[in-house]
């Protein structure tokens, strides 16, 4: 039996990866998806160097010897993308890369006064839909979940969870709807708190004697946050308490804890 179970978990989470990657790939819409990457356009990214300098290397990392220093008031194009590091071409035509981070602050030609990472950071923002792949604990017992979300206002987002756990006695399913209320915006984290409604269903194995699949309502408040950190995807932490209606005179209290990765589109 637990050969079934975890023969499923993989399946899971290889259907779940797949779905990750094929919606953070076909976001047309998405500024990164603009860029000379794996699945983007050919469109060219225009940056201007203001207040600093930028320093280009001769490959895609700080272990190549450093080959130049672009000062303020030149123009970087966006040639190709590799991982966190860009080929860039110089108005005078010096070619080089430069990691993401230095590009942060530099300002994007025709975007409206927007700088690299804030163009970056609109696709996180605007995002409509939100598919996230989660693992961790239900109180002491290994669980997955899959979460889709959808994006009601700036502020609000509805979410529908699935989730099954596992041990040796039994198999524990739960559903959820709930809102999401998302008050505070960093640069790239977004923290969130929320409630949600739904049902707990425990399948007892056959070993146990005389034990019946059990059904109950359950009432959840979340609290987590959203990290941004690269094309479209997000890392997501989350702490969820769980208060099970056993009958009209019983409530249990259950611990859910989850860590994942989400792609938004």
């Amino acid at each position: 039996m637990r050969v079934v179970r975890y023969a499923l978990l993989i399946r899971v989470i290889c259907f779940l990866s797949f779905g990750l990657i094929t919606t953070s790939v076909n976001a047309e819409d998405s500024f990164l998806n603009k860029l000379p990457f794996f699945g983007g356009s050919e469109e060219r990214v225009s940056l201007l160097v203001k207040d600093t300098f930028v320093d280009l290397y001769t490959g895609p990392g700080y272990g190549f010897p450093r080959q130049y220093s672009v000062k303020s008031g030149e123009v970087l194009e966006i040639v190709r993308r590799r991982t966190s590091w860009y080929r860039v071409v110089t108005d005078s035509g010096i070619e080089g890369w430069v990691e993401e981070e230095q590009l942060a602050g530099l300002e994007l030609l025709n975007g409206n006064g927007k700088d690299f990472e804030e163009a970056v950071l609109d696709d996180f923002y605007e995002a409509r839909f939100e598919l996230t792949a989660m693992a961790g604990v239900l109180e002491e017992d290994t669980q997955v979940n899959v979460r889709l979300g959808f994006k009601l206002t700036e502020f609000l987002e509805l979410e529908g969870t699935y989730g099954q756990s596992f041990n040796d006695f039994s198999d524990t399913r739960f559903y959820s709807l709930g809102i999401q209320a998302k008050p505070l915006r960093g640069r790239r984290w977004e923290p969130y708190f929320g409630l949600a409604t739904g049902e707990l269903e425990n399948d007892p194995n056959d070993s146990v004697i005389g034990a019946k699949t059990t059904t109950d309502d359950i009432t959840m408040a979340q609290l987590g946050v959203r990290f941004y950190f690269t094309r479209n995807f997000v890392l997501r932490g989350e702490f969820g308490r769980l208060l099970l209606h056993v009958d009209d005179d019983r409530r249990d209290d259950l611990d859910l804890i989850s860590v994942g990765i989400g792609a938004f589109f």
